[in-house]
């Protein structure tokens, strides 16, 4: 008697089921307020597992089961997201759909304070580079990359590119004085921490061309450095796991100092790149700023620097994927060595300047650079070319790569500036005499085995695919000098300014002037 009565009471919740799942197909178009259609618009069930995307024309279609009520969601990037609850709905129910553009409304912008730009050279806020989170340390200049006409090609590097300039064409001054870089340096693996420090920047100038004479004889950029003189205590501490730095400043009226410390290492973020290996690169920097005014005629401004940048490296592997979809091809790499990379530079400037009155002055500059740089390394690498799909082995082989290079330079330069306003006109003049002295010894070599045979194959003899040996010594002297005129005009209706200016430059290792 129960098995007669499951039977039939198993066929009637089988149909009640069926009945109340019954199958739905929602479809229709998406169009924007202009009517037109929009492509790849998402719709989607509620609650449900259940999405579709709309063709090129807008139209979309979505079959769902449902006993009570469905809701269907249409949203697109851009567009506002609109919902539509059907219910009871039939077996088929067509709903278009308009999608307004999204909007949104912000509060009211009020401006503080504006200020009339009468030179090529602008003014950047040097608050953004303080409070700037930073990866290389190196703020001023990342921010100087954000820049119109301004590039990078590697994000571990403060240098860059203006106009498709080579870096090598941008000057940057400190408190006046030009710097200088390290010379051996090829990545921004190798590259350190530069002599900015954002935590005693005061004023920043940046000009991306047609920048002033008195700001030498680039052709690309120039960058315009002002440290600060504290007239308290004040100390500023920060760190990461890419490294810290410590910053103390002191003053009065009449003297004031800066003095800081940083470390930085990029171990963290050279780990992520695909060749695997150790990475220990250590970066360390020394800043001192003096600055004494005895009186209201004479200043006398010191700076001092010492940086100290190790890169060393163990590499591990290093697997690269290219190619297209239906071409896919894998290189892999494994390594044997390692390199070993130091800079070392000493930097330190003087500048007495005597103030004859508020508008005319003028100054005394010296300042010395010296540098000592090492490259060397050794590194084996073993590779396969292989295709991805297949697994199909291309090529093999083998090269090494080895160099010791090292560089030292040595560069001393003197000079005088002096300014005066005369009415309207605004002028400027002085001198610099540079020397120069660089010894450089360089060996590379890079050899290849492919397949048994080096690279490239001659019979009779063993080639090296690269080499280089050569001894540099440089001994060069510089002498400049500029003049310019800015005259400034107010009138009723305007601002009239013109800077007009003239450089001299002769070198004695070309005899070029």
């Amino acid at each position: 008697m129960n098995s007669r009565l499951i039977l039939p009471l198993l066929v009637w919740c089988a149909g009640t089921s069926a009945f109340a799942q019954r199958p739905c197909r929602v479809f229709g178009t998406v169009r924007d307020s202009e009517g037109q259609p929009i492509a790849l618009a998402s719709v989607r069930i509620a609650g449900k597992p259940l999405l579709t995307v709309a063709n090129i024309k807008g139209e979309y279609a979505l079959t769902c089961a449902s006993n009570d009520s469905v809701t269907v969601v249409y949203s697109m990037l851009g567009y506002e997201t609109r919902k539509h609850t059907l219910l009871l709905p039939k077996d088929s129910v067509r709903l278009d759909v308009v999608l307004p553009l999204y909007t949104a409304s912000f509060g009211e912008a009020v401006v503080k304070s504006q200020r009339r730009q009468t030179t090529t050279t602008q003014q950047l806020n040097p608050g953004l580079a303080k409070g700037a989170p930073s990866a290389t340390g190196n703020a001023v200049e990342e921010m100087v990359t954000a820049q119109a006409g301004v590039s990078t090609h590697s994000e571990l590097s403060s240098q860059y590119n203006v106009r498709g300039g080579s870096f090598d064409e941008n000057v940057v001054y400190l408190n006046g004085i030009e710097l200088y870089r390290p010379q051996l340096v090829r990545s921004g693996q190798q590259e350190g921490l530069s002599v900015i420090n954002s935590a005693m920047v005061e004023g920043i100038k940046f000009s991306s061309g047609g920048f002033e004479a008195k700001y030498g004889d680039k052709m690309s950029s120039v960058l315009d450095i002002t440290y600060r003189r504290p007239e308290q205590w004040e100390a500023a501490v920060n760190g990461s796991m890419l490294g810290g730095g410590l910053y103390v400043g002191w003053g009065n009226k009449h003297f004031s100092a800066m003095t800081s410390a940083r470390y930085k290492t990029t171990r963290y973020l050279l780990g992520t790149l695909d060749t695997d290996g150790e990475y220990r690169p250590n970066f360390f920097d020394y800043q001192l700023v003096m600055s004494w005014r005895p009186s209201k005629l004479w200043s006398l401004d010191v700076l001092g620097n010492v940086s100290d940048n190790q890169y060393n490296f163990v590499p591990h592997d290093r697997e690269t994927r290219f190619g297209t979809m239906y071409d896919a091809r894998s290189f892999k790499v494994y390594f044997d060595g390692q390199e070993r990379d130091a800079f070392r530079t000493l930097f330190g400037a003087a500048t007495l300047t005597r103030h004859f009155s508020p508008t005319a002055y003028m100054a005394w500059q010296w300042s010395g650079f010296g540098t000592r740089e090492h490259e060397h390394y050794d590194i084996q690498g073993q590779y396969w070319l292989n295709e991805v799909t297949t697994r199909k082995q291309l090529g093999v082989g083998t090269y090494m790569e080895h160099a010791r290079n090292v560089l030292s330079a040595r560069v001393m330069k003197v000079g005088m500036r002096g300014g005066m306003k005369v009415g309207e006109h605004t002028l400027a003049a002085g001198w610099d005499w540079r020397r120069e002295a660089v010894r450089e010894r360089a060996v590379e070599w890079e050899m290849r085995d492919s397949t048994g045979y080096s690279l490239p194959h001659t019979p009779d003899a063993l080639h090296l695919i690269y080499a280089l040996r050569s001894t540099n010594r440089l001994v060069a002297h510089t002498a400049e000098a500029f003049l310019q005129d800015t005259w400034r005009h107010v009138a009723s209706h305007g601002l009239f300014n013109v800077t007009a200016g003239v450089r001299l430059t002769h070198r004695d290792w070309n005899n070029e002037t």
